[in-house]
């Protein structure tokens, strides 16, 4: 039906009015003759109609010979005659349309997204240098280009994706985390502990051992120092260690979750809104905006032909499905499941990929409103972390030192 409005819009229409006295008579002769007629609206003192603007021609004689009134013509087609007269403003019309046309063909800006201002002034030059500067033509860009670009010259970048939207040029950029310093084997170094544990076992290759079994260390404490004292000599020495250290620990968790928990539902309703789509604005038509208090919404672009490859401008259909809020009620086994698993899963992001699990203790209870999980689970994994030393300690030096004089 929209289509049709529109098709009737664009090739024009008339709008006519019948007295009621022979309105029917009227009516018969115009159906008999082929007119196509809609949009009747049968008043009082007279009915009103429409029909095309072909057919208004086509047979205008028995239109005035039936003595039919002509209230108004709508339509494309009349509005082009009235231009045949005003040529000054028709020419300058088409000249606007040709402004918009070039203007909405090019690129305005540049939009640099996930970087700090230093890279995205670096990438702006870089493009510069390469004569991609604003404005310039949607055609001479080549996003693919680009991004290869970018990944050529920048290797701190992990992910370049580049595309135009209206005027704009998008390059969205993520940036590589950086990476740990790696740890030679002959730098002196030390192990410390990455987590709060109770130690478990020590394996210690190089270095000299600080904590024992059974020791309970926390984050940042010192399990095997990179420097031991020279069997030759009183002096120490700083040294590559190396080992492995496990600690035991405990992970406590306390989750809840809802009885009944209020959900939205799809109901048949629907509606339909539709909106004439001029580059990046979009002007209403037809329909009611937000027609639910609730909906899910969903949207589709109706191209028109010769128009839309023109000038940018496309109908917009947009359709808003009706929800409702509804009640639901969580069954305990169901709540349980969901609560251990987002357990779990906490567990994981906390724990390293050795941690083995030793114990768990998983206590379930319930109230008028919550279920709730109340949890601990013991672990056993690596806590052991590399630390670079950059030089040996003076007061360690200076110890001996006073050692020797008293000697």
């Amino acid at each position: 039906m929209f289509i049709f409005k529109l098709v009737s819009l664009l090739r024009g229409y008339v709008i006519i009015r019948l007295k009621t006295n022979n309105c029917e008579k009227t009516l018969n002769l115009l159906r008999k003759n082929g007119i196509r007629m809609w949009d009747v609206e049968k008043r009082e003192s007279d009915v009103k109609l429409k029909i095309s603007y072909e057919d208004y021609e086509k047979y205008k004689h028995i239109i005035e010979k039936a003595k039919i009134e002509t209230v108004s013509k709508k339509g494309l087609v009349f509005t082009l005659k009235k231009l045949k007269v005003r040529k000054g403003f028709a020419a300058g019309l088409f000249i606007l349309l040709i402004c918009l046309y070039v203007l909405s063909s090019l690129v305005w800006n540049v939009e640099v997204v996930g970087v700090n201002d230093i890279t995205e002034k670096n990438v702006i030059k870089l493009l510069e240098q390469n004569n991609i500067t604003t404005p310039i033509s949607h055609s001479s860009i080549k996003p693919k280009k680009i991004e290869t670009m970018l990944y050529n010259n920048f290797d701190e970048f992990k992910f370049v994706e580049v595309y135009v939207e209206g005027s704009n040029l998008i390059i969205f950029i993520r940036e590589k985390k950086p990476e740990k310093a790696e740890i030679e084997g002959s730098e002196p170094s030390s192990i410390i502990s990455d987590k709060n544990a109770i130690i478990t076992k020590i394996i210690a290759k190089s270095g000299q051992p600080m904590v024992k079994e059974g020791d309970v260390v926390y984050e940042g404490q010192t399990l095997v120092m990179g420097m031991v004292k020279n069997k030759n000599s009183e002096e120490f020495m700083m040294v590559p260690s190396d080992g492995i250290i496990y600690g035991k620990i405990y992970h406590n968790f306390e989750l809840k979750e809802e009885k009944s928990k209020n959900m939205e539902t799809s109901t048949d309703n629907s509606k339909n809104v539709y909106y004439l789509q001029i580059n990046d604005d979009s002007i209403k038509i037809i329909g009611d905006k937000k027609p639910f208090e609730n909906y899910n919404y969903r949207e589709s672009t109706i191209k028109i032909p010769i128009i839309s490859d023109l000038f940018h401008i496309t109908l917009k259909k947009c359709t808003y499905y009706e929800q409702v809020m509804k009640t639901v009620e969580i069954d305990e086994n169901t709540a349980n499941n969901k609560m251990k698993v987002n357990m779990y899963d906490d567990l994981l992001e906390v724990c390293g990929k050795d941690a083995k699990t030793l114990t768990s203790s998983l206590n379930f209870s319930e109230d008028d409103s919550f279920y709730y999980l109340r949890a601990q689970i013991e672990i056993v994994e690596s806590i052991g972390e590399k630390v670079k030393l950059s030089s040996m300690p003076e007061t360690v030096n200076d110890e001996t030192e006073e050692e020797r004089m008293e000697d």
